[in-house]
C-alpha cells in the first residue's frame, strides 16, 4: 500500500486532487516551488516530503493525466460514423484500466464496485450488440422497399407506355390517367 504522507493527510480527496491540478499547471515545477505552494494552503513539508510526494501521488496524478491526454487523441483519430461506439470503446477502457491499477496498486479491493463495473461493460457490449443488429434489419428493409419501388415506377411506366401505345384513348384521358398513376 502507498505510504500516506504529510500532503495526503492534510487535505480532502477533492482538495488532494484540486492541488496535484494545480501544481501540474505550474512551468518549471521544482520540490521548492511545490513546498511554497503547500505553505499557501498551511501544509510545511520538509525536502523529503516534498519528494516522496513528488514521486508517489503526483506521480500517479501525472500518469493519470497522461493517459487520458492518450485517450481523448485515441478518440480523435477514431471520429466518423463510429464516434459514439469509439467512445463507448475508450471509455470501457478507461474503467477496465482503473480496475487493472486498482488490483496492481495492492490497495484493498472493493469487489462490489468491480463487479458493478463488470456488469456494465457487458451490458454495453450486449446493447451494441443488439443496436448492429436493429442497423442492419433497417438497412435490410430499406433496400427491400427501394427494391419495391423501383418495380413500382417500373411497372407505372410500362403501363403507362401500354395505354400510349394502344390507341383510341384522347388525349385526355392518358393525363387524367397519367396524373393518378402518380399520386400513386
Amino acid at each position: 500500500m502507498a505510504r500516506i504522507g504529510t500532503v495526503e493527510k492534510s487535505l480532502s480527496a477533492d482538495e488532494l486532487h484540486e492541488f496535484c491540478r494545480h501544481l501540474a499547471s505550474l512551468p518549471n515545477l521544482t520540490l521548492e516551488t511545490m513546498r511554497e505552494e503547500a505553505a499557501k494552503l498551511g501544509i510545511e513539508l520538509s525536502h523529503g516530503a516534498a519528494s516522496r510526494f513528488k514521486n508517489g501521488t503526483f506521480a500517479a496524478h501525472l500518469d493519470h493525466l497522461r493517459r487520458a491526454k492518450e485517450l481523448v487523441m485515441q478518440i480523435e483519430q477514431f471520429g466518423g460514423a463510429d464516434a459514439g461506439a469509439s467512445i463507448a470503446d475508450a471509455g470501457a477502457t478507461v474503467l477496465m484500466q482503473q480496475v487493472y491499477d486498482t488490483l496492481t496498486s495492492g490497495e484493498p479491493i472493493d469487489f462490489d464496485t468491480f463487479s458493478k463495473i463488470i456488469s456494465r461493460l457487458r451490458s454495453g457490449d450486449h446493447r451494441l450488440r443488439e443496436l448492429n443488429a436493429k442497423l442492419a434489419e433497417y438497412k435490410r428493409r430499406e433496400e427491400e422497399w427501394q427494391r419495391k419501388e423501383q418495380e413500382r415506377e417500373e411497372t407505372k411506366k410500362r403501363s403507362l407506355a401500354a395505354l400510349q401505345s394502344g390507341g383510341g384513348l384522347s388525349d385526355e384521358a392518358l393525363a387524367k390517367i397519367e396524373s393518378i398513376l402518380g399520386s400513386l
